[in-house]
């Protein structure tokens, strides 16, 4: 019989919480990105930028990537994220090397979605957006990675 003080087998949900806030603190580098989730993460840092000027990012978004489709598809990403985001989703400069945490989510997400992986796509929100909005961003996520990595969608 194991020590009443003996921590159990199975990590407990707090301990993973714990482990997550661990990791969400500790900056990344955005040059250890798949290119994909490098696009994905400057688009929103620049949305976020062209929404502060007042100007709409997709005609910017559709030089930048060369695809009317994919810009609309991620400023659709965009404002999805910013709607079903707790809290107001904070970026960095266009010019910083370091993610945010929230960025750092969005990375995830698009891995997650590239791969097909809805459970870790799940697991990644969990905790911080409700579930029923979890959807929605994996179709929306799945889809502006697609048109971003030149996959079809």
């Amino acid at each position: 019989m194991p020590a009443p003080h003996a921590r159990p087998a199975v990590p407990l949900a707090q301990d993973n919480h714990a482990a997550i806030i661990a990791s969400l603190a500790r900056p990344q580098d955005v040059r250890a990105l798949s290119l994909t989730s490098l696009h994905t993460v400057m688009a929103m840092r620049l949305c976020a930028l062209f929404e502060r000027a007042g100007r709409d990012p997709v005609p910017d978004l559709a030089q930048r990537y060369r695809s009317v489709e994919a810009a609309g598809a991620m400023h659709a990403l965009a404002r999805k994220v910013i709607r079903a985001w707790p809290d107001p989703f904070l970026v960095n400069r266009p010019c910083q090397l370091l993610m945010t945490p929230d960025e750092m989510t969005l990375a995830a997400m698009t891995r997650h979605a590239i791969a097909g992986d809805r459970p870790g796509f799940d697991a990644a929100l969990a905790g911080f957006v409700r579930p029923e909005r979890h959807g929605p961003l994996f179709e929306a996520t799945q889809h502006a990675a697609a048109l971003l990595s030149g996959r079809s969608a």
